[in-house]
C-alpha cells in the first residue's frame, strides 16, 4: 500500500478516534533515544542546522544535520555531517557511513535541493573555517558523492556561515547562495553560484550589493518580499543590526531596498523566517530575540518590502528567554501559520496565530526537557497524517530530540493554498511561457511547503493534460506550458501535498496571438535555427531575428485563495465559484483533501565555540 493510502487511512483513523477538542497537555511526545546511537561517540553534535528531507527517494522524511562545533570562531575543528534514514514509521537509522562515506567538516549551514534535475536532493556545504566547500550529488538512492571540485568555482574558500538554494535568475534550475561574513564583516557577504542546468556552477560577479548593517551572518533566506515572482535575499546579522534586504532584479542581481524596521533590542539574533502571518499573501518576517527583552519580533510587510515591527501590538505572552529562531507552521490545522520558538532557555514556545496576524502564547504544548535547541522543523514522520517534530541541539545538551504529535494535533486535512499566479499577459504563437505561482501549506522549510507534488492543468475542462512546476525557492514554484498556434489558453496551477490534500487555483488564461518565433512573415527562410523550447529568465523564448527579443512577462497581478482551508473570515460572502464577492476574480481555489483526486472536476486519470558573547 502506498504512502498516499496509508495517510489517508490514518487521517481518517484519527479523526475518527479524536473525539473532543483537545483539552490541554502536551499537543507533542518526547521519543527517548529516537536516534540511538546519536552521532558524535554517541554523544550527540553541536547541530546549527537541520532538515527534514527525502534524502533516499523512498518517500518519506529522513533527518539531516549539520554539525559544527564553533560559532564564529572559524576554527577548523569538525564534526560529521549526518544523515538518520526512516523506515516510514519514524523508525531512524545512522547511514552516514554509507551515504556521506563518513564526510567529517566545518559545516554551520547547509542548502538542500536538486541542482542536477534528477528528482532528487543534492547537499551544499560551505565550511565555516575556510576550508574546501562541498557539493555532494545523490546518486538517486541515498548514496552521495562530494562533487565540489568539478562543479563549483574553486578556491580561495571564504568562512561560509549560511546557504540555500533557489532559482536566482529563474530559468528553471536551483542557484546556489552562500553567505560570507561569518567570523567577523565584509565586503563581500556573500557569493552567487550560478546553474547550468545540469548542476554545474559560475560565480555571478557583482551579484550582491557590499554592505549590510551588523556582522557575523549566520543566516540567509530566499524569498519573494515584494511579491514580483522572483527570488529576493534576507541576511540576517547575528549582532549589530538586522542584516539585509537585497531585492532581486529579475535577472539574479540584487540591490538594497524595501526597509526593515531596525530591532528593538540588540541582542544577538540566529534565524530569520518568512511566511504570511495575516492572511494578506506577502511574506512577513519572524527574527528571534530581538523584539525587547528577549522576545521575537515580529515584522509585517506592505506588499512592495517593506517591514515594520508590529510586535507589541500583535504578540501576546510570549515569555522572554534566550531563542534561537521561529518556525512557521500550522499546528491547530486551522489554515493560518502559528510560531513555534525555538529556545535554548525553555521547552519550545507555540505562539498560536488568530487568523489575523495576532499570537497568543499556549503553554504546556511541548513537553520538557528545557534544551539547548539551535534548530528545528516539522514533518509527518510516521504517516498517521499528523505532523512531527525534530530538534537539533548543541551548546548543553547534544542530544538530538525527536516528537511524535498525539492526539491533540490534528490531522492535516487542509489542502495546499495557491497564493498568487503570476499574469502572462500576451504569448507569441508558438512560444512555450513560464508561469510562477506561490503556494503556502502547512509548515515552511528550506525546501518550501512540504509537497507531493506541483504542477499546472491545460485545458481543464477539456483535455486536462499536466505540466510538473519545478520549486524555485521561498513559497515559489515554476512550470512550463506548452506552446500553442493561437487563441486563449486556459489553465490551472495545482499543488498536491503529502497527506494527499490538493488545491487548485481558479481558471487562468492568456492569450496567444503573432508569428511564431523567427517568422518575420517572408516566405523565404531565414536560416535561423528554431528557438521553441528555449526560454530565457523571463519565460518566453527570444526571437533571434530581433535584437528586442520578445516582450517580457507581465506580472504583478495577484489572485487570492478562498476555501475553508485559507483561515478567511467564515462570514465572508463567497459567489458560486468559492471567490469572494466582489473580489475582482479572485484566485478561489479548488481544494480537496485525504487522497483528493476523485473530488476534482479535472477530468484527470493520472515532489564548542564563541557562541554568545556576553
Amino acid at each position: 500500500m502506498n504512502r498516499h493510502a496509508l495517510a489517508a487511512i490514518a487521517a481518517l483513523t484519527g479523526s475518527l478516534a479524536a473525539g473532543p477538542a483537545w483539552a490541554g497537555g502536551p499537543l507533542f511526545d518526547l521519543v527517548p533515544d529516537a536516534l540511538d546511537p546519536q552521532a558524535c561517540g554517541g554523544q550527540g553534535c553541536w547541530t546549527n542546522h537541520m532538515r527534514l528531507t527525502d534524502t533516499d527517494g523512498d518517500g518519506d522524511l529522513d533527518i539531516l544535520l549539520a554539525n559544527y562545533p564553533d560559532f564564529f570562531n572559524g576554527s577548523a575543528m569538525t564534526q560529521p555531517l549526518v544523515i538518520y534514514e526512516n523506515d516510514g514509521a519514524a523508525s531512524f537509522t545512522n547511514a552516514s557511513a554509507t551515504a556521506l562515506g563518513n564526510y567529517a567538516g566545518s559545516l554551520h549551514q547547509v542548502a538542500v535541493g536538486d541542482v542536477d534535475g534528477d528528482g532528487t536532493v543534492d547537499i551544499f556545504g560551505p565550511s565555516g573555517s575556510g576550508d574546501a566547500y562541498v557539493l555532494f550529488i545523490n546518486d538517486g538512492a541515498g548514496a552521495f558523492t562530494d562533487e565540489a571540485d568539478v562543479r563549483l568555482p574553486g578556491g580561495p574558500f571564504p568562512q561560509g556561515g549560511a546557504a540555500r538554494m533557489g532559482d536566482a535568475d529563474a530559468d528553471g534550475d536551483l542557484d546556489i547562495f552562500s553567505s560570507d561574513g561569518y567570523s567577523g564583516g565584509g565586503p563581500p557577504f556573500g557569493h552567487l553560484y550560478i546553474n547550468d542546468g545540469l548542476g554545474m556552477f559560475e560565480e555571478a560577479a557583482d551579484a550582491i550589493p557590499d554592505s549590510i548593517t551588523g556582522q557575523d551572518i549566520d543566516d540567509v533566506e530566499f524569498f519573494d518580499a515584494d511579491r514580483d515572482f522572483d527570488l529576493d535575499l534576507i541576511v540576517n546579522a547575528h549582532s549589530g543590526g538586522t542584516g539585509a534586504l537585497w531585492l532581486n532584479d529579475g535577472s539574479g542581481t540584487f540591490t538594497a531596498g524595501g526597509s526593515v524596521d531596525p530591532p528593538a533590542s540588540g541582542n544577538f539574533h540566529y534565524n530569520v523566517a518568512p511566511c504570511d502571518v495575516d492572511g494578506d499573501d506577502d511574506l512577513d518576517l519572524w527574527i528571534d530575540n530581538i523584539g525587547g527583552g528577549f522576545t521575537e519580533q515580529l515584522l509585517i510587510n506592505d506588499g512592495a518590502g517593506n517591514f515594520s515591527d508590529e510586535t507589541s501590538t500583535r504578540v501576546t505572552g510570549n515569555p522572554g528567554s534566550d531563542d534561537n529562531g521561529v518556525v512557521c507552521a500550522d499546528i491547530d490545522d486551522d489554515g493560518d501559520l502559528d510560531g513555534v520558538v525555538i529556545s535554548l532557555g525553555t521547552a519550545e514556545r507555540y505562539l498560536q496565530n488568530d487568523g489575523a496576524g495576532n499570537f497568543t502564547f499556549v503553554s504546556g504544548a511541548f513537553p520538557a526537557p528545557t534544551n539547548c535547541s539551535l534548530w528545528g522543523e516539522f514533518g509527518d514522520l510516521d504517516a498517521d497524517g499528523r505532523f512531527d517534530f525534530v530538534t537539533s541541539q548543541g551548546e548543553c545538551s547534544n542530544s538530538d530530540e525527536l516528537y511524535l504529535a498525539n492526539d491533540g494535533v490534528p490531522p492535516d486535512a487542509s489542502p495546499p493554498r495557491i497564493i498568487t499566479v503570476e499574469d502572462l499577459g500576451m504569448v507569441p504563437v508558438g512560444v512555450e511561457p513560464a508561469v510562477r505561482f506561490a503556494v503556502s501549506d502547512r509548515t515552511v522549510t528550506d525546501e518550501g511547503p512540504q509537497l507531493d507534488r506541483a504542477f499546472a492543468v491545460i485545458d481543464p475542462d477539456g483535455a486536462a493534460t499536466t505540466a510538473d512546476a519545478t520549486f524555485m525557492g521561498g513559497d515559489l514554484f515554476r512550470v512550463v506550458l506548452p506552446a500553442s498556434d493561437g487563441g486563449t489558453v486556459t489553465f490551472q496551477v495545482c499543488a498536491e501535498d503529502r497527506n494527499g490534500n490538493l488545491g487548485c487555483s481558479e481558471n487562468q488564461t492568456y492569450d496567444v496571438s503573432g508569428e511564431p518565433p523567427g517568422d518575420t512573415g517572408d516566405s523565404s527562410d531565414s536560416g535561423e535555427p528554431s528557438t521553441s523550447g528555449i526560454l530565457d529568465s523571463s519565460g518566453f523564448v527570444p526571437d533571434p531575428t530581433d535584437d528586442t527579443g520578445v516582450p517580457p512577462v507581465t506580472s504583478g497581478v495577484s489572485v487570492t485563495a478562498s476555501g475553508s482551508a485559507t483561515g478567511a473570515d467564515s462570514e465572508t460572502d463567497t459567489d458560486s465559484a468559492g471567490g469572494a464577492d466582489g473580489d475582482g476574480g479572485g484566485c478561489g481555489c479548488r481544494q480537496t483533501s485525504g487522497g483528493a483526486w476523485g473530488g476534482l472536476a479535472l477530468g484527470l486519470l493520472l515532489v564548542v565555540g564563541r557562541r554568545r558573547r556576553r
